[in-house]
């Protein structure tokens, strides 16, 4: 009897398991598309209203175009890698192949907030990856909120 009991406990804690991790292709299925930025800042410090207003990333598979005037003049080609570690948030790598640090790997990680929003957060080319989803004074990190673009 108290087997029973057991059962569906055990299936109710195995189905949150599963539900928590992520996999990385259906992530990047997830950013397919168009999204424009609704907040930002750099070590601590909100990016303007201008820059924030005129970014754009634009997803397809791992390869993005990225336009943020905060960052550099023209759009930004990346190939980005997901990956979702057993615990704590979800991580991207972005290699860049032009504009500023083409070439080098930038690390971040990143969180789904919703079906239509994310939060990513940078430590520069060559850093270690940030140990938060925040870009503090200090920190050397950016931080960018993006909202999907509807069709």
């Amino acid at each position: 009897m108290r087997i029973h009991g057991l059962i569906p406990l055990s299936l109710v804690l195995g189905c949150s398991v599963a539900f928590a991790q992520s996999d990385p292709a259906a992530d990047l299925k997830r950013l397919e598309g168009t999204w424009v930025m609704v907040s930002g800042k750099r070590d601590g410090e909100p990016l303007g209203a201008d820059h924030v207003g005129k970014s754009r990333i634009v997803w397809k598979g791992a390869d993005t175009v990225v336009e943020t005037p905060h960052q550099a003049k023209e759009p930004i080609k990346a190939k980005v890698t997901l990956a979702a570690p057993a615990s704590g948030p979800k991580t991207m790598d972005w290699t860049r192949a032009n504009g500023p640090d083409a070439g080098r790997v930038m690390l971040a990680l990143f969180e789904f907030r919703g079906p239509d929003e994310y939060v990513v957060v940078f430590a520069p080319a060559g850093k270690g990856r940030p140990g938060e989803l925040d870009a503090k004074k200090g920190s050397g990190h950016t931080m960018h909120v993006w909202k999907r673009v509807k069709p």
